[in-house]
Formats: structure tokens, C-alpha cells, sequence
């Protein structure tokens, strides 16, 4: 692979489905929806494992009842990535309480089989299921169901069905008993694949269902709302003559009863109409009819490294421009499933990632970790509590 799609496959979208209370809800079909919101910076983060104390990307994440979980992930904690550092991943497993209102301590509860990140997050009653990824040595085609001990809290991972492809950089949410993990890189190979795994019968493995048609989706988001699959987003590196890069702002639903795939309306910015792309983004569902999106790169600057054309500055800078430069998505982005249409709740800069993970409970989201630039991870925890 060339080395300009190296640069940007630190970015990932991590996708945690969650049920937040009905606080904002669509109740007429047509009519937008607001909510007062406050975003909240959150100190604290693991510091068990060598240079996981300086913030990592694409950590697997979501609540085990009210306990916040993180596990995995990776950084530069050494040689940054502008002066060709090695990029170190990690296995610990991670449970965070709050100390006070501004502060979380952590304990390490487990280990992963080895170190891993950029795969998907997807949260069952009690349970969270980790699903593919990679580390140094590749691509992961694994599943595993983490659970607690009851008495002490100690990680408990049980193996399921491994994917028939080891499979990176994708994104997933959970329909009822079923598991959805669609797009990143398939047995290294960007694709639109979705697969499925049904809870209710996991002996049966994951199926393979109809691939969205079009472009690869490396980094896209997803969330599942009422009995629709949503995508958004995601991009493909140039794969030579017949497929030139492409970074997607448009959306899909994919619709399990019809094994079918609908568009639906991108993400665009009210005030100015701008087409934003959710690509390295993250999203959750809220409530019965909202899906809650944050982060992203900016579409311009993105394809211009992932072609290779490099128009705004050379290939050997890239790297080194100020965080300001690469302008990720600092919008919170609400798509309301019942009229098809999205709102902006607010801007922050401790928004404008890639690579977080998003973490749900009640009325309150965490947004963990990710990329404030291409190679720059930030430990920084922010709370996201609707009103």
C-alpha cells in the first residue's frame, strides 16, 4: 500500500451502541430536534502500561453497567509519527470510576490475548463484545464477549465465532440479538462488506450480507435505530487505475427484514449547507429515533493525502502542520431517523478528533481518546451530558 493511505489508517471509527434515556425524542415526523447540552473535560487515564498514560486511538470502549471499560489501543509514545515512529499497541483492560465530578481513577481488571486496536465495540446487557482489530502483526478476525466477576470486578472473556476474515478499521452497532460489523479492511482489502452474528444462535457463526454497492468504506461510522443499520462516511486509498481514493460524505440505511441498502440524507452543516464527512468519526443511537455523531476529518485535506497529490503541502510535511490545520469535525451531528434530516447541537474543540471511541450510559456520552492530528494522541476524556 502506498505510503500516503499509511499516514491516515491511524484514524479510526469506533462504534458503541447504548441506550441513552428519552430526553430528546422527534415527536412529530416533520419538526427538528434541540437539546441543551454541556460538554465537560474529564482528567484521568490508565497509566499501567508504558506510554498508555500519553492517550491512544482506537481503544475498544463502552459501559459494563455504570462502569466505564477501555481496553487496547495504540500510540507513539517514543518517536513521533512525522519522524517515522513505531506505533505501539496494548492489551490492558481497564475500568474507570469516578472520583469526583471532573475526575476518573482506574484500575486494571485484565489483559487482552494481545495487544490490539481498530476494532469495534458493540454493547450487549452486562457485556461488552470486541470484534476483529489488528496489532503489529496484522489483521484480527476474533470475537470476544467481556463480562465481570461479580465479587471482585475482574474481566472475564469468553471466545465466539471468529469472523471469516481478519477485519480492521470497520464499524458496527447491535439490531436487537444480532451483531453488524460493516466496511474497513477484509483480510487487509478495503471493502463495503457487512457481516452479521446472531446472539441467539452464535454456533451459527458470522454471515456474510449484501455488500453496500460503490466505493470501499475504510473508517466509516454506524448505528442501529428501530430495525435499520445507518452508515455514514468512510474512505478508500487508491487501488490502482480502476479506483481512484475516494472519502464519502453520503449516508446509507441497510434495512436486515429486505436485505436491502437505502440512501439516506449526509450529514451537512445547517448554517453554510457544507457537506461534512463522518470518516474517523464516531456515532451512537440515543433515545428511540437520534443518532449522535462526533469527529471526523475534514474531506478536502483528507483525499488530498490519500491520493497523493499533496496540493496544500508536501508529502514530507504532512505530518508536522498545527493540530488547526487539519480542521477535524468539532460539530456534535444529530441525524433524526424520522425525518431523515440532521441538526448541529454545538461545537467544541475537544470534538474535533479521530479515532475516539464513544461511550454511552443514561443521558450522559464519553468521548475517549483518538487523534487531535494524524500521528498526536490526546488522553483527554470529554463528557457530553444532554440536558
Amino acid at each position: 500500500m502506498k505510503k500516503s493511505s499509511l499516514i491516515v489508517l491511524s484514524l479510526i471509527a469506533t462504534v458503541i451502541t447504548g441506550g441513552l434515556l428519552p430526553a430528546c425524542t422527534s415527536s412529530s415526523g416533520q419538526a427538528a430536534v434541540s437539546c441543551a447540552i454541556r460538554i465537560e473535560h474529564i482528567s484521568g487515564f490508565p497509566d499501567y502500561e508504558p506510554g498508555y498514560s500519553l492517550g491512544v486511538s482506537a481503544c475498544y470502549a463502552g459501559f459494563i453497567n455504570d462502569e466505564l471499560i477501555i481496553a487496547g489501543g495504540c500510540n507513539f509514545p517514543d518517536i513521533p509519527a512525522s519522524e517515522g515512529g513505531e506505533k505501539r499497541f496494548y492489551k490492558g483492560i481497564y475500568r474507570g470510576l469516578p472520583a469526583n465530578d471532573s475526575t476518573l481513577t482506574w484500575t486494571q481488571i485484565g489483559e487482552l490475548p494481545v495487544e490490539a486496536a481498530y476494532g469495534v465495540t458493540l454493547s450487549l446487557p452486562h457485556k461488552l463484545i470486541f470484534v476483529g482489530g489488528n496489532h503489529s502483526a496484522g489483521g484480527l478476525s476474533t470475537t470476544y464477549s467481556l463480562s465481570l466477576n461479580a465479587t471482585d470486578d475482574v474481566a472475564i472473556l469468553d471466545t465466539l465465532p471468529a469472523l471469516p476474515f481478519a477485519l480492521d478499521n470497520m464499524a458496527g452497532a447491535v439490531l436487537g440479538n444480532v451483531l453488524y460489523v460493516f466496511g474497513g479492511n477484509k483480510a487487509g482489502v478495503p471493502s463495503a462488506s457487512l457481516f452479521s452474528l446472531s446472539m441467539e444462535n452464535p454456533a451459527e457463526g458470522w454471515k456474510e450480507e449484501p455488500a453496500l454497492p460503490g466505493a470501499p468504506r475504510v473508517q466509516p461510522v454506524c448505528a442501529a435505530q428501530g430495525d435499520v443499520f445507518y452508515v455514514w462516511g468512510g474512505f478508500s486509498p487508491s487501488l490502482g487505475e480502476n479506483q481512484e481514493a475516494t472519502v464519502a460524505t453520503d449516508g446509507y440505511r441497510y434495512l436486515p427484514a429486505s436485505k436491502t441498502w437505502e440512501p439516506v440524507s449526509a450529514p451537512v452543516v445547517p448554517a453554510t449547507g457544507e457537506l461534512l464527512t463522518l470518516t474517523g468519526g464516531a456515532s451512537i443511537a440515543c433515545s428511540d429515533s437520534l443518532i449522535l455523531c462526533v469527529g471526523g476529518v475534514n474531506k478536502e485535506i483528507f483525499l488530498d493525502a490519500i491520493s497523493g497529490s499533496y496540493s496544500r503541502v508536501t508529502k514530507e510535511n504532512y505530518l508536522t502542520q498545527p493540530v488547526s490545520w487539519y480542521r477535524f469535525n468539532n460539530r456534535l451531528m444529530v441525524y433524526d431517523i424520522h425525518r431523515n434530516g440532521w441538526d448541529e447541537w454545538g461545537q467544541s474543540s475537544g470534538l474535533a478528533r479521530a479515532g475516539a471511541a464513544l461511550a454511552g450510559r443514561q443521558q450522559e456520552v464519553f468521548v475517549i481518546g483518538g487523534e487531535t492530528k494524524p500521528g498526536i494522541r490526546t488522553a483527554q476524556i470529554c463528557k457530553i451530558v444532554i440536558e
